[in-house]
């Protein structure tokens, strides 16, 4: 028999276990304004897809030696109402991007600005709490 405290605690487990379905992280909690990063490389693969897209590029260091890099890329939406078609991305095609490292270190980072082939320039980034140079003073 379940008593009235052992029915909050479980009502509260199961609300709990609902709610990161909901969640959505912040810039701030995977990303690293103090940390810029500018790569240009060659886009190895790119995976258009909600919540977030990514793409990642082969970036050739001054030694030599190749990383590859990924990068938290815009909506499907933003994308496509940016102009950018996966054609514009495809594996093979060179680009730059702008952004933020992440926090854990690795060759990951959020994309504030892509450099296409064809010489346009996109503002990707969509996180409401990324970092926005153009505001600063």
């Amino acid at each position: 028999m379940m008593t009235g405290k052992s029915r909050i605690l479980l009502a509260s487990a199961l609300l709990g276990a609902a709610t990161p379905g909901l969640a959505h992280h912040s810039f701030a909690a995977e990303f690293d304004a103090a940390l810029p990063v500018s790569v240009e490389g060659v886009v190895t693969k790119i995976r258009i897809v909600n919540p977030h897209s990514w793409i990642y590029l082969d970036v050739k260091a001054k030694d030599g030696s190749t990383t590859n890099w990924g990068f938290e890329f815009g909506t499907p939406i933003l994308l496509k109402a940016k102009g950018v078609a996966k054609a514009d991305v495809e594996p093979g095609t060179r680009i730059s991007i702008e952004g933020y490292r992440s926090r854990n270190g690795g060759n990951f980072g959020y994309s504030r600005l892509v450099k296409l082939a064809d010489g346009r320039s996109v503002l990707i980034g969509s996180a409401a709490d990324a970092p926005d140079p153009s505001r600063r003073r």
